[in-house]
């Protein structure tokens, strides 16, 4: 239960995210806007985010950021762009990825029992006073 509503909260979170960003798509925000987006993705949704965003110029182009080929003017060519949104791109990211943070954090869990319980175990044998069989 608590899995799933962390999941529907992560997913309304990263929809409601992006899709600010691109509408806002401010000066200090937009480098790392566009460098989701050179890699897969154009948009919050879709590519015809852009059209509606607040804080871009142009509203019949998405930026250069969005094509496949990156090139000055690229935007303007809608053959050229990503078509997927980027909210699809980063879910997808996170949730290939976190079985890889999971296992590393189960890992690090149990290395770290098990130093534990060799600590108890030589504080334990320590506190002992054992007759040597000499």
């Amino acid at each position: 239960m608590f899995l799933q509503t962390a999941l529907l909260k992560m997913n309304s979170d990263i929809n409601r995210k992006t899709r600010e960003a691109i509408y806002k798509y401010d000066p200090e925000n937009r480098d790392p806007i566009n460098r989701i987006q050179e890699k897969v993705c154009c948009g919050a949704d879709t590519y015809t985010d852009w059209y509606r965003s607040g804080g871009w110029a142009k509203q019949d182009a998405v930026p250069d950021s969005c094509c496949v080929v990156k090139k000055p003017g690229c935007g303007q060519q809608k053959e050229e762009i990503n078509k997927k949104g980027c909210s699809m791109a980063i879910k997808l990211f996170l949730l290939k990825n976190i079985v890889w943070i999971g296992a590393v954090c189960i890992g690090l869990g149990i290395t770290v029992f098990g130093v534990l319980v060799g600590i108890c175990l030589c504080l334990n044998i320590k506190r002992k006073n054992y007759q040597n069989l000499d």
